[in-house]
């Protein structure tokens, strides 16, 4: 049984996100459309092909590095405000994992809560206001939760994308209450959030590398 990450999973995690995000391009500027400026699908498409890209150039030193390396491409790449949040959100989770070259459960949490700190303080916002946020700290709490109760790797990851998911689904029935979205008031009900959508697919690039590795 695997339990944890090392450097060559995250590499290939950062991949398969890469690939989702790529694959959900449209989908996300549809859903961008109707909140805000329908870009976010290309500007998370672009932003991940460009980590990808720049990983032969990473040392293998440790799993920080890369994730800090690529917070820097992804801020070089994407001029947006999910570029800017994304990449806030890998520079925290990259410095709270400087000199770790595996990840337990307990590890990804702290990655995660990290990430979730940067987002709320970039982005100034938090749950119920119908944003990334939305599908990123229920990820988090579901991940904390399979760490208390001793649950395996595979399932704690598991866990926090099928949060990730309900919680971005959850944001069709909320009100958009921060940044560009909250100019549609109740005419944001209905719409599933972009943002969230993104959170969702990102812990989805985590659930299908540990199930397609521990399934061998």
């Amino acid at each position: 049984m695997k339990e944890t990450l090392n450097l060559h999973d995250v590499k290939n995690i950062l991949n398969e996100i890469s690939r989702i995000m790529d694959e959900n391009k449209d989908y996300l500027c549809k859903l961008d459309g109707a909140l805000g400026d329908g870009d976010i699908g290309l500007t998370m498409s672009k932003g991940f092909r460009a980590i990808i890209e720049n990983l032969p150039n990473i040392p293998d030193e440790n799993i920080g590095v890369v994730l800090m390396r690529s917070a820097i491409v992804m801020g070089e790449t994407v001029a947006s405000t999910m570029g800017t949040l994304m990449a806030s959100a890998l520079i925290r989770g990259g410095k709270v994992s400087q000199g770790k070259t595996e990840l337990t459960v307990e590890d990804l949490h702290t990655v995660v809560k990290a990430m979730v700190q940067a987002l709320e303080e970039r982005g100034k916002a938090k749950v119920g206001d119908k944003t990334i946020l939305d599908a990123f700290v229920p990820a988090m709490d579901a991940i904390e939760a399979a760490n208390k109760a001793g649950k395996s790797l595979k399932e704690a990851i598991n866990q926090a994308y099928e949060a990730a998911e309900d919680g971005a689904k959850r944001t069709i029935e909320m009100q958009s209450r921060h940044g560009r979205a909250a100019r549609y008031l109740e005419r944001s009900i209905g719409h599933q959030d972009p943002g969230a959508t993104v959170a969702a697919l990102f812990f989805k690039g985590f659930s299908n590398y540990i199930n397609s590795v521990t399934s061998q």
